[in-house]
């Protein structure tokens, strides 16, 4: 009877134990992109968000611009405090964010010259690129108040904290259970076919 529990016991700790090291490697959501809003004034902050990715992983942001008057150049701010004028038709600006546990990311960016801009996301491990997603900075959108001359705002803070179940955990789980239950079935059918022969 110690080495049927003791099997089991091993049994159910490998499974429960090495799940969570490979649930890690996989992306717990489908990658997908999208902006809080897709036309904004110059200046105003909109939130590029994606998922996809893989937990805690570093993410390059790319901000492309498309129509004029964008490619003369633009002040682009995002994630940390950064603002550079760029000729931005000869390189494109890159911003840089982290992956939550669920491999997603929320990032605030405002833009100042108007003009239609496309935005990825890209996992700098997995190679995962999730976009582009356009957006407008509209000229007739500028506001005359507070953010006069439409200078970049800073981070406006980070993304909302995750509070639900991570599914992958909820699937390895399961997992567990079921390496468990077929641990258990093993040790059965050994010790029946031990007490068979020896009857026999």
């Amino acid at each position: 009877m110690k080495k049927t529990l003791a099997a089991l016991a091993l049994a159910g700790s490998l499974a429960l134990i090495g799940s969570p090291a490979v649930a890690a490697e996989y992306p717990a959501l489908p990658p997908q992109a999208a902006v809080s809003d897709g036309t904004v004034g110059p200046g105003e902050t909109f939130v590029f968000t994606g998922q996809g990715f893989l937990a805690g992983e570093s993410l390059t942001i790319t901000v492309t611009p498309g129509e004029a008057p964008a490619s003369s150049g633009a002040n682009i701010a995002g994630g940390t405090s950064f603002s550079a004028k760029i000729p931005v038709f000869a390189a494109p600006q890159t911003l840089s964010a982290t992956a939550d546990a669920q491999g997603a990311f929320s990032l605030p960016i405002s833009i100042s010259e108007a003009g239609t801009y496309s935005l990825t996301a890209t996992g700098n491990t997995s190679g995962v690129v999730v976009g582009p997603v356009t957006v407008t900075v509209a000229a007739s959108l500028a506001t005359t108040g507070g953010n006069a001359g439409g200078a970049p705002l800073a981070n406006t803070g980070a993304g909302l904290a995750n509070t639900g179940a991570d599914s992958g955990l909820v699937l390895w789980t399961l997992v567990g259970a079921g390496a468990l239950a077929a641990g258990a079935t093993s040790v059965v059918v050994v010790r029946r076919r031990a007490k068979a022969e020896v009857a026999a």
